[in-house]
């Protein structure tokens, strides 16, 4: 069975199966085309056996609801808005800084800043550009 859960960056899907030899249950976390967490449990009676489907669908229902609760935890951890605020000047200036290093040829630094401008701002296209053409130059 799957089942997606949006997320503010796409849709996350959770896919569960019963797999191998003895059957086991096997849920898979999936964004963007990566598996990024997975959970192996013992299939408690035989894979046609006709309760294992509803086996199947409450443990899927089970990890979903750990993937909600996590993301949700996350989400309360998000900056506020002031503070979100706070942090994009402060990345705009140090982009700036760093933009400035890159005219002086001084590489080694606007890397540096870059690298700290993308640990506050880790999904900002600009930045991600950025880093990727310094060290494309090998700088």
């Amino acid at each position: 069975m799957t089942s997606l859960i949006r997320t503010g960056r796409g849709l996350m899907t959770v896919q569960t199966e019963i797999v191998g030899d003895p059957a086991q249950l096997v849920t898979i976390v999936d964004f963007r085309g990566r598996v990024l967490k997975s959970w192996k449990g013992p299939l408690l009676v035989e894979p046609n056996d006709p309760a294992a489907p509803s086996l199947a669908r409450k443990w899927h229902a089970e990890i979903e609801a750990r993937v909600r609760e996590s993301l949700s935890r996350a989400a309360d951890k998000r900056p506020t808005g002031d503070r979100r605020r706070a942090e994009e000047e402060a990345v705009a200036h140090l982009f700036i800084a760093a933009m400035q290093a890159y005219a002086d040829r001084d590489y080694p630094t606007a890397r540096s800043v870059l690298e700290a401008c993308a640990l506050l701002l880790p999904e900002d296209p600009r930045i991600r550009t950025a880093l990727q053409r310094l060290t494309s130059r090998r700088c």
